[in-house]
């Protein structure tokens, strides 16, 4: 399948990879296309993601282009912003109820340069935790985060209480 993606993003044939993206398991797809953008390294592959998002915009859709931007295409300028562009999509798409989507914000926030601030990642943290009280990742950026800001208290009580809800 990776190779049959790459001909069809490279020679900009964006309906075919649409068919193959529908007669396929969605996991099975986002990982094949990835790691073939990772093969090429092209931007016809982000090209082709926003292509397809022109008929049917869906969060599944701005998680693969935030994975391209993140992973494959990171070099690029501003490749980072772009993706903070699809993390926010997909949490609108999601009403903010998918933690997926809320951990690829987490994601942007532990990058070297990181794009959202330590506020931004404490308030994400904590809408993880309303979702899923024994979520590691959002747990330990809420403890690490907390740590750097000066002027923010965790209440470890407020930890706890996540921890023990079901």
């Amino acid at each position: 399948m990776k190779a049959l993606i790459q001909k069809h993003v490279l020679n900009g044939e964006f309906e075919s990879v649409k068919r193959l993206m529908s007669q396929t398991d969605f996991m099975e797809f986002e990982e094949a296309y990835i790691s073939s953008a990772h093969e090429v390294e092209s931007i016809m592959f982000y090209t082709c993601i926003l292509d397809m998002m022109k008929n049917e915009e869906t969060a599944e859709m701005h998680d693969l282009a935030f994975l391209l931007l993140v992973y494959p295409l990171s070099e690029l300028q501003g490749a980072l912003d772009s993706a903070y562009y699809h993390a926010e999509s997909s949490i609108k798409l999601t009403d903010g109820k998918e933690v997926k989507s809320l951990l690829q914000m987490l994601l942007l926030h532990a990058v070297p340069e990181p794009v959202i601030s330590d506020k931004k990642a404490l308030e994400i943290s904590r809408q993880i935790l309303k979702i899923d009280p024994s979520n590691s990742v959002a747990r330990n950026v809420l403890k690490e985060t907390a740590k750097r800001l000066d002027n923010v208290v965790v209440d470890f009580n407020e930890l706890n209480h996540f921890k023990n809800a079901h």
